[in-house]
């Protein structure tokens, strides 16, 4: 009797450090995977300096993380606002992503200074660089944020 209780208790014993084997190396890869996404997400707005009124212009922005381009990021969305007048701001959505690189196009009706961020949120980071664009004919001194 004491032998077929001694295997069982084996067995177990063996059973359970095997399970924990298991959950060891399933931690360490969760682990490795927190820590690729621990580096920051870098976005490189591009906006041209200048445009005409009426004129489509692409503006974009690339993502990435750690060297690496980021297709699946959770939100992008480009803020629009002409000089001065952050309330008249206009908030459009990415209208396609490729490679990373998530577009819209867009023109200006008016003469002057714009400024356009991008607010991106990726792998639970929110980056949100801004440039400038100046349309039609402007004098340069009318800059104020």
């Amino acid at each position: 009797m004491m032998g077929k209780s001694w295997v069982k208790l084996c067995g177990a014993i063996l059973f359970l450090i095997l399970i924990a084997f298991v959950l060891i190396g399933c931690n360490e890869e969760k682990a490795q995977d927190l820590e690729d996404h621990m580096e920051p997400v870098e976005v490189d707005l591009h906006v041209p300096e200048t445009g005409e009124v009426n004129e489509m212009i692409t503006i974009s922005a690339t993502v990435i993380q750690g060297g690496e381009q980021v297709e699946d990021a959770d939100e992008v969305v480009f803020e629009i606002w002409p000089d001065g007048k952050k309330e008249e701001n206009e908030m459009i959505e990415y209208e396609y992503q490729e490679n990373g690189t998530y577009y819209i196009e867009t023109s200006f009706s008016q003469d002057g200074i714009y400024h356009v961020q991008v607010h991106v949120t990726a792998r639970r980071m929110h980056v949100m660089p801004t440039k400038q664009i100046m349309i039609g004919t402007v004098d340069t001194g009318e800059a104020n944020e």
